[in-house]
């Protein structure tokens, strides 16, 4: 009997751990020589292809940058990724391509960090996600979304421009191998080609 009782816990047990899933963490940005190749090919095929002469200045804060997502993977489980730490190498890299010089930021510059670094916009990105799978039996997500919304303003803090751009990723479970963020790191990828680009075709960031 004890036996008997002993197998049912270890079932209840299992079943409850299956309903409640677990959240696996995963990286969403991606190999960076990869991103700076496919950033490079976007900015070659655009009809703007010079860099803007002009600083800017990529605002993430620490706390955004420790900001945790967890959001739905395969087989009842989720995922849990940082996604203002893993983009801001992405974002930086495709800004670059843009804007003759791109400075990071840990706050909103005060006068005198604008004065120093000679800023002439500040750039402030908000980051959404979202991510599903049909999976009975696998976690990694096959299915990401990556939308980015970015802010641009002068140093007085006006509005110049808004771009919001989603970048879709897919992955089948045969590619996943051990990198189970492949589907979000596509989604990356789309996602700040789009934004550079929609960058490039406003003319009044060349103002």
């Amino acid at each position: 009997m004890k036996l008997i009782h002993f197998i049912r816990s270890i079932a209840v047990a299992g079943a409850v751990a299956s309903l409640a899933g677990c959240a696996h963490d995963i990286t969403i940005s991606g190999d960076p020589a990869a991103l700076t190749a496919t950033s490079t090919t976007a900015a070659t095929s655009t009809a703007q292809t010079q860099p803007i002469n002009k600083t800017v200045g990529l605002v993430i804060t620490d706390e955004l940058r420790a900001k945790e997502v967890v959001s739905p993977g395969g087989g009842g489980d989720k995922v849990a990724y940082k996604p203002y730490r893993d983009l801001e190498l992405p974002i930086y890299v495709e800004l670059s391509q843009v804007f003759s010089n791109v400075v990071k930021l840990n706050a909103a510059p005060d006068q005198a960090t604008v004065q120093s670094k000679s800023l002439s916009y500040v750039v402030t990105p908000t980051i959404s996600t979202t991510s599903s799978s049909p999976s009975l039996l696998t976690w990694p997500p096959t299915d990401f979304s990556v939308t980015l919304v970015c802010t641009v303003t002068d140093p007085t803090g006006k509005l110049v421009t808004k771009k919001e751009v989603t970048g879709s990723g897919h992955a089948e479970f045969g590619e996943f191998k051990r990198n189970f963020g492949l589907a979000a790191q596509r989604a990356t990828i789309d996602a700040v080609q789009k934004l550079q680009a929609a960058m490039q075709d406003s003319p009044e960031l060349r103002q």
